[in-house]
């Protein structure tokens, strides 16, 4: 008689991986107001990014205000939270961490669309492959000369919250 036995033990790799996966951040990135189609394509492009974690298929509309995401993000999860808005002094990335943490505010000076980037690498043949596998994985995020900054210095607490947005990097 054969005894069977089990070589994997899904007891406690489950709960190691529920733990992990609220330690993920996830975001919602959204638009408010009207904005030009080039900020379309750029907010669509940040969601393609972020993916796999964030909504890429969130609707907005004008009767949502910005606290219905912010209860929407507690149901889901959801730890940051990514607006884009144009005015006429120009374009702005709202960073936002929820529940109650800090919100940054960017000015938009210049951006590349990926699209762009694409064009330009088959246009010099630097690349000859495929790019609709590229970002099936998760974002890898690598920071540098942000150390040594003192506590009370902005651009130390605009590169935590940078780096808050990303899953933390297993080794």
């Amino acid at each position: 008689m054969q005894k069977k036995t089990r070589t994997h033990n899904l007891g406690d790799n489950t709960k190691v991986r529920e733990e992990e996966e609220e330690l993920i951040p996830r975001s919602f990135i959204i638009k408010r107001g009207k904005i030009g189609i080039y900020l379309k394509e750029l907010l669509q492009d940040m969601r393609n990014l972020m993916y796999p974690y964030t909504a890429m298929n969130l609707k907005e509309s004008k009767k949502n205000s910005i606290k219905d995401f912010v209860g929407a993000a507690g149901q889901f999860g959801v730890s940051h939270m990514m607006i884009i808005t144009q005015t006429e002094n120009g374009n702005y990335l709202r960073i936002i961490k929820n529940p109650k943490g800090p919100t940054m505010v960017f000015k938009i000076d210049e951006y590349t669309l990926a699209k762009d980037v694409v064009k330009f690498q088959q246009a010099n043949k630097r690349h000859s492959k495929n790019y609709s596998t590229d970002l099936q994985a998760p974002p890898l995020l690598i920071m540098n000369g942000f150390g040594n900054k003192p506590e009370n210095d902005p651009h130390k607490l605009a590169s935590l919250m940078v780096q808050s947005l990303f899953p933390p990097i297993k080794v």
